[in-house]
């Protein structure tokens, strides 16, 4: 049978590479929202000017139609730097997938799943519901989710586990996310118990990217903070996705080998979290502006199409065999204006993933 992928070649000035550009696409993050009704101090939006809002019913059919041409496709996630529940129609979006046969996960604060909410979810089939929960009180919790209310998120996850329950359904799956900081990082042990007590699946800690000044110091890989210190008592024996603490150089993008793309909720596909918004942050206390940056908008070409073009394989090749330069740790970085932006490096990449924090492995996503 004759061969119909096509190829790319990039020639590296060592050698000629072939890149494949076929439709393999195996996960899909969907940012439905850039609203939320919490405003905790770790977030996004501090350092934004994104403009807010939710995706249309134009937009959303769009892609589920494009799904249907992406033959590797397992799982859908719904996340991204807004709280799914306030979209009114995700309960519908959740059940579409699901009956074309995709895995579904969602990432939410917890705060909206009343009963009602939680028994849709039930009945929709969602595979994985991860929470947000960054403390193991409600001082702890509610220094970093200003306004929000640990117990009433608490009891509403211990409600969606009786009501699997009482509905004998295994599903969803409860992971537990806790972004660790060095207000609650004196609470993460007695995480154990409380990942325990709500019958959580899973156990997700990960590190924080200051998007605020303010929140600069708060940082633990600077100071090499280790969750090993804690012992057999720490957390650790639930933890299924832990972050490394320390800088390295050696990178390994999650997205990219994991053949994902996270879309906004406009539908500007990015290869990344880390690339679907405009905003500033804070590495290793230095200031960087980052740029969005977008390999096309579903609402004018296929997902297929997008995934396939080789500016992107040539991205994600530069990505998986970190051929850009490893900034975070470079001992001219001070003094490197290139470094104050995502937009270029000193190896000629355009965007730059030289400071990024995935890659090393400090920020851990579901």
């Amino acid at each position: 049978m004759e061969d119909t992928i096509k190829y790319h070649r990039i020639n590296t000035g060592n050698e000629i590479i072939l890149l494949p550009l076929a439709p393999d696409l195996r996960k899909i993050y969907i940012e439905v929202t850039t609203e939320c009704n919490f405003s905790c101090i770790t977030c996004i939006r501090h350092s934004w000017s994104d403009a807010i809002g939710q995706m249309s019913a134009a937009v959303f059919e769009r892609i589920m139609a494009d799904c249907k041409e992406l033959p590797d496709l397992q799982t859908i996630h719904f996340g991204g730097f807004g709280e799914p529940t306030t979209h009114p129609a995700i309960i519908q979006m959740i059940t579409q997938c699901k009956s074309m046969g995709y895995a579904v996960e969602m990432i939410t604060n917890g705060s909206l799943l009343t009963g009602e909410t939680s028994t849709a979810l039930i009945d929709a089939g969602l595979d994985w519901l991860f929470v947000s929960l960054d403390g193991s009180d409600s001082k702890s919790y509610e220094n970093i989710r200003p306004g929000a209310d640990y117990e009433e998120v608490v009891g509403n996850i211990m409600r969606l586990q009786r009501l699997k329950k009482e509905r004998q359904a295994p599903f969803p799956r409860i992971g537990i996310e806790f972004v660790a900081t060095k207000a609650n990082f004196s609470r993460l042990p007695c995480m154990r118990k409380v990942v325990d007590e709500l019958k959580a699946d899973r156990f997700v800690v990960t590190n924080m990217l200051p998007y605020h000044e303010s929140m600069k110091d708060e940082i633990l890989y600077e100071q090499g903070a280790d969750m090993l210190d804690f012992g057999w008592e720490s957390p650790l024996l639930s933890v299924k996705s832990a972050p490394k603490m320390r800088i390295e150089t050696q990178r390994s993008c999650r997205f990219v080998e994991n053949k994902a793309v996270a879309i906004t909720y406009q539908g500007d596909v990015s290869p990344c979290y880390a690339l679907m918004h405009c905003y500033d942050g804070y590495i290793l206390g230095r200031k960087k502006t980052m740029v969005a940056k977008s390999f096309g908008n579903v609402q004018q070409r296929k997902l297929s199409e997008v995934w396939s073009d080789p500016e992107y394989a040539t991205f994600r090749w530069i990505s998986r065999n970190s051929q850009y330069p490893s900034c975070t740790d470079c001992r001219k970085v001070d003094g490197c204006n290139l470094a104050e932006t995502n937009e270029g490096d000193c190896w000629g990449n355009r965007p730059s993933c030289g400071d990024c924090l995935w890659a090393r492995g400090l920020i851990v996503c579901p």
